[in-house]
């Protein structure tokens, strides 16, 4: 089992926070911004997502194979989202 982690912005489009893997994987997701994002599929929109407020961990995420799991920003200013995958 390979475990990774990354810290990754979202921005004013969708960024995926895996990639579609080949078996499962778990995800743990830490806003360590001020600012908060949305969590969702490949077209996730400002404000309607999962929202993932600043300061908020989700997880474990428990994903089938090919899943992904995109963020975007939800308000003017980018977040910075701390992605640990198992």
């Amino acid at each position: 089992m390979a475990v990774t982690a990354q810290r990754i912005t979202a921005s004013t489009t969708p960024v995926a926070l895996n990639t579609a893997a080949g078996s499962g994987e778990r995800l743990i997701i830490k806003n360590t911004s001020a600012n908060a994002a949305d969590l969702g599929g490949p077209t996730v929109a400002a404000g309607a997502g999962f929202d993932l407020a600043a300061g908020a961990t989700v997880g474990p995420i428990d994903l089938d194979p090919g899943d992904v799991v995109y963020a975007i920003r939800s308000a003017a200013a980018d977040a910075t989202l701390s992605v640990l995958r198992v």
